[in-house]
């Protein structure tokens, strides 16, 4: 919780920096850029970070320096390729949205990419071997450095969104470099790589699909602001963003405990304890979503001002639409982890195309007679849509469940 709160404190201030330092445009240039870094992060995830968490402490500790080597393997590959494609994908951009003038920045995205990606898996690592310390120390190292000098150059009236960008690869390298020396160390086998790399593909094969369905899900509301209003309207959704997601601290932290302990209930008290238990969380941190959420939509020209000043202080409507959001996106936290705990995940799957389908059908339309209102109540849709397919299969299953008990009591 503390190495979260760190993280998602940095990234908060950062965004408040950024948003005082650019104007409209630039921030909204900016924000659409980290929507593609936070992306392949997800896909960085899904390949190869849950699979290593899943697999890596069932190693022997013979093979544990081989396996975490394959993988250090795996993720240069990944991180190196990302970085190409998020490089020649700027680059491109300029053919298509030549307005946005974003050529010159293919090559800070791209190498801020790679820096990510690459420290973003070693805290994982270290998480994923019980070193959470030194997961710690990591992102001590990175976000403690980037946010001083980020200051300095606000302060001093030279940030550009190219320098913004290159001192946050510098600081995410330094943050990986720095603590590469505590990584497991050995030599590449060819051989066990090829066999680790078949045992992440089980797993990653269907995550990574759900990780491409999932932004493109929640996402095309997001990319239809720009397209009808410009980089201007990414700066402004942006930065309402940045002040209800500080909710993220406890939603993460939840989804590193509520899982596990939900299967655990299960295992030992059934499904009723399960229930049991998965009421409490929503009823406890619920209750803190709610009492949050309630307080930013109050005061939402408030809060806005006091973060980021006067220019962004008209836009509460769309404050007040996020803190309905994160509403939603709580409830999706104790119904994945009540499936996970019955091993019945398909319908999280499943959901996917039909907000796909959703999103393709009304982005376009609610963005551009809405306005970013309407992007938002599309978002908040969707969530809605999400929560209730998951929700009605969530109890389908227990009802199933409980019916066959039921039967097999009575034939006994």
């Amino acid at each position: 919780m503390f190495d979260q709160g760190l993280v998602s404190g940095a990234n908060f201030i950062t965004n408040v920096l950024l948003a005082r330092t650019f104007g409209l445009r630039d921030y909204g240039v900016f924000a659409l850029a980290w929507v593609a870094v936070l992306f392949a992060n997800s896909l960085q995830y899904a390949l190869i970070v849950t699979p290593m968490m899943s697999v890596g402490p069932k190693q022997e500790p013979a093979d544990k320096s081989s396996y975490y080597r394959a993988v250090l393997f795996q993720e240069f590959g990944f991180a190196f390729s990302a970085a190409l494609i998020m490089f020649l994908c700027v680059r491109l951009s300029t053919r298509f949205f030549p307005a946005w003038g974003v050529g010159g920045l293919a090559l800070p995205i791209s190498i801020a990419t790679l820096a990510y990606l690459l420290q973003e898996f070693l805290r994982r690592y270290f998480f994923c071997t019980g070193q959470s310390k030194l997961a710690l120390t990591t992102d001590v190292v990175s976000y403690l450095t980037q946010l001083p000098i980020l200051f300095w150059i606000s302060r001093n009236h030279t940030a550009t969104l190219s320098n913004v960008l290159w001192i946050i690869a510098a600081t995410s390298f330094v943050g990986f470099i720095s603590c590469m020396k505590w990584y497991e160390k050995g030599t590449f086998d060819r051989d066990i790589f090829k066999k680790v790399f078949s045992r992440h593909w089980k797993m990653s094969r269907w995550l990574a699909p759900t990780a491409f369905m999932q932004w493109g899900a929640g996402n095309l509301f997001l990319m239809a602001a720009p397209i009808y209003y410009g980089a201007a309207a990414s700066a402004i959704i942006r930065a309402a963003n940045n002040i209800v997601g500080v909710a993220h601290v406890w939603f993460l932290g939840l989804d590193n405990v509520v899982p596990a302990e939900a299967a655990r209930q299960m295992r030992i008290g059934g499904i009723d304890a399960m229930l049991r238990y998965l009421k409490h969380i929503v009823l406890l941190w619920g209750g803190v979503t709610l009492a949050f959420c309630a307080l930013v939509a109050s005061f939402p020209t408030l809060w806005l001002r006091l973060a980021y000043g006067q220019k962004y202080s008209s836009d509460g409507s769309i404050l007040r639409l996020y803190a309905l959001l994160y509403i939603f996106i709580f409830i999706s936290g104790p119904l994945r982890a009540g499936l996970q705990a019955l091993e019945y995940t398909a319908p999280i799957f499943w959901a996917y195309p039909a907000l796909i389908a959703f999103s393709v059908a009304l982005a376009g339309p609610f963005a551009r007679n809405l306005g970013l209102n309407g992007v938002m109540l599309g978002m908040c849709a969707t969530q809605f849509v999400f929560q209730s397919f998951v929700g009605i299969a969530f109890w389908l299953r227990i009802r199933k469940i409980r019916s066959e008990a039921a039967s097999e009591a009575l034939r006994s």
